[in-house]
């Protein structure tokens, strides 16, 4: 059952990047240009989480998706001369950017002897807790929240579904960005059944703890 945010929400960054038609075959600098924005993210007062997600089916395009503990520490990090200057301008240097962000206003996931289970099935070969798994990432329009909530109560219930959640655009009024991880892309593509629905493999990740790992 997807938990709705009362109170001061985290807030999650979902920036889409698809590399310019000069740099069309430069997945590889896009991806090293990663490195350094999960370097700096990585020190920053109330970060979270970060991942970079790549299509299976168009490598040159990304997303990063970041997690905040509130909406003043993702102020704060981003708004000074170091990120503008130094980290995210290596990205966009090679790649068109179109993000959103705003408070998480519902979340699910597997419940916590899934989550053990999984754990310790995957323990001799993991990479990561992320990377590996497959997102279905949906842009929607202006409108009631409650299909959102049941789409993502109903995805909940999907065999191989990890987390998702609802977050709300500051940048389009209105509007919602849906994120929801699976375990393969059978499970994800099930899942991305509209035309809106694309979907990604994440392949790089860093919590706040410092932790970083990266798909061979």
């Amino acid at each position: 059952m997807p938990e709705k945010k009362h109170g001061p929400a985290p807030v999650t960054v979902v920036a889409r990047f698809v590399l310019t038609d000069r740099h069309k075959q430069d997945t590889e600098a896009f991806e090293e240009a990663f490195d350094g924005y999960r370097e700096y993210m990585t020190t920053q007062h109330g970060f979270l989480r970060t991942s970079l997600l790549r299509s299976p089916d168009h490598s040159d395009r990304h997303v990063i998706v970041t997690e905040w503990r509130d909406n003043s520490a993702y102020k704060a990090a981003v708004m000074v001369p170091d990120f503008l200057l130094l980290t995210a301008a290596g990205l966009m240097e090679l790649a068109d950017l179109d993000n959103d962000h705003g408070p998480v206003l519902a979340s699910a996931r597997v419940s916590e002897a899934e989550a053990e289970a999984e754990a310790e099935a995957e323990a001799a070969g993991a990479v990561g807790d992320g990377v590996g798994l497959y997102c279905v990432v949906t842009s929607h329009e202006p409108g009631d929240e409650a299909p959102l909530l049941a789409r993502l109560e109903a995805a909940s219930r999907r065999e191989g579904f990890v987390s998702g959640s609802v977050v709300a655009s500051d940048r389009r009024k209105g509007g919602c960005v849906s994120l929801m991880c699976l375990r393969d892309t059978e499970a994800a593509r099930a899942a991305g059944e509209g035309p809106d629905e694309e979907i990604y493999e994440v392949i790089a990740e860093a919590s706040m703890d410092g932790a970083a790992s990266r798909a061979a």
